[in-house]
């Protein structure tokens, strides 16, 4: 009975099948890898699959479209329904994705290309897709993984953000931010260009054997005519490595992002309604990706930066990591976007790993 109030005559559509009409897919897609995830309408996830990158500015339009497909048509067969069957509606979390006309651009091709996967679309931005996984009641989303990005959620679901402008223009705090810094310091070093701030010696080593080259000009390759976002970025684990064992330079560099993630949360602080810094949380900041796992290193530059940020409304901050793939809030907006509210356990998704009080500090 339920499903036929929130589904009205569409039940009728595929009664006699394995599937329902109300099955709702989601999709994180992001720079390196992807995930997808398939959801009832009462909130249970039905299956889970895996997939490469999902970033059509990366990878382009067709190989985006393929991998979604082939995501979301292996988690169809998971759960045990019948592929040629459309789901009700498929939400898309991607990186990249905040462009209305090239999201509309890639909805019709999905239609066109592959029309058994969903009757309905609706594409949303990675730090929306993960907001909408944590929380209905908005903050700040810090993406730090391949790339970077950070943005508002206002309550009403708009946005308002700083960085996400790629690894020319920005990307600052990511991955392959700080494995370019760190590979930029032993090349100022060896020029005399710049003093390091600490010794080299680690960080040369580790980046030798991890680009298996014998010199500085082997490197070029990788970083021009070989150039792969997501390889450089890969060095950023060798780093965090490096931390875990003492070496200075790896913890600076680390803290050096600390403090460059944090600046764009003082960027887009003055934007937030009042509405965010309530609840015993304070303001949550949702961080995701693989850099928030080196966190104890980001800390020192990122809790000085907002240190002096503490007001009569700001008095307190959480961050929080997802429990679950924000596959799962792309789900929720996807089949919010077609009249049906998905049940989802906000406190299951998502955990608290870090909150400070600026009170007991003023």
């Amino acid at each position: 009975p339920e499903l036929q109030t929130a589904m009205g005559e569409d039940l009728s559509y595929d009664r006699n099948r394995k599937t329902m009409a109300a099955v709702c897919g989601g999709v994180e897609g992001g720079g390196t890898h992807s995930k997808a995830i398939l959801v009832s309408d009462d909130g249970r996830i039905l299956a889970e699959t895996d997939g490469p990158c999902t970033n059509h500015w990366l990878v382009g339009t067709d190989k985006c479209l393929e991998a979604i497909n082939d995501m979301v048509q292996k988690a169809k067969s998971q759960a045990g329904l019948d592929t040629a069957t459309p789901l009700h509606s498929l939400g898309l979390s991607l990186s990249g994705g905040e462009q209305k006309e090239a999201n509309q651009k890639l909805i019709a091709e999905m239609h066109a290309r592959f029309p058994e996967l969903s009757r309905s679309y609706h594409i949303t931005t990675d730090a929306r897709g993960a907001m909408a996984t944590a929380s209905e009641h908005g903050g700040v989303v810090l993406i730090s993984g391949t790339g970077s990005n950070c943005k508002l959620v206002k309550p009403d679901g708009t946005e308002v953000g700083c960085g996400g402008w790629g690894h020319l223009m920005g990307d600052e705090g990511s991955a392959y931010w700080i494995s370019h810094r760190a590979v930029k310091t032993v090349f100022d070093a060896h020029d005399g260009l710049v003093t390091p701030p600490h010794d080299i010696a680690y960080v040369q080593k580790a980046m030798m054997q991890y680009f298996q080259v014998s010199n500085l000009m082997g490197i070029l390759p990788h970083l021009y005519k070989n150039f792969q976002k997501s390889h450089i970025a890969g060095f950023c684990r060798k780093l965090a490595e490096g931390a875990s064992e003492g070496d200075a330079l790896c913890r600076y560099v680390f803290s050096q992002a600390g403090r460059v993630l944090a600046q764009h949360i003082v960027a887009v602080l003055p934007k937030a309604h009042e509405s965010v810094f309530q609840g015993e949380r304070g303001l949550q900041i949702l961080c995701v990706g693989s850099v928030w796992n080196s966190w104890e290193f980001l800390r020192p530059g990122f809790t000085e930066v907002l240190e002096g940020c503490g007001s009569v409304s700001f008095t307190r901050y959480s961050l929080l990591t997802l429990r679950q793939s924000s596959a799962l809030g792309g789900a929720s907006l996807g089949a919010l976007s077609v009249g049906i509210k998905l049940p989802l356990n906000y406190a299951a998704n998502a955990k608290v790993f870090y909150t400070h009080s600026f009170s007991s500090q003023h």
